[in-house]
């Protein structure tokens, strides 16, 4: 079984070109249209495609600086 922390590698890496443009652990104040296009065990992946970002609940902080440095990868290839 996949950890939470895979799982979102997983889906980041597969939904990327879609959202670009930044990774937060945060809710949008100023009323973005987000999509979830993920949510289960705790863990919610949501996309902005209009601004190009995710937003990411459910990891613990350690967890997300991870997952940021993974995405901050994908973004310098």
């Amino acid at each position: 079984m996949m950890t939470k922390l895979e799982k979102a590698k997983e889906i980041i890496k597969a939904n990327y070109k879609a959202a670009d443009c930044g990774i937060f652990s945060t809710r949008n104040l100023v009323g973005d249209l987000m999509e979830t296009i993920y949510e289960e065990d705790g863990l919610t992946i949501d996309t902005c495609r209009e601004w190009r970002y995710f937003e990411v609940f459910g990891l613990e902080g350690p967890d997300f600086a991870e997952l940021k440095h993974f995405y901050d990868k994908l973004t310098r290839r």
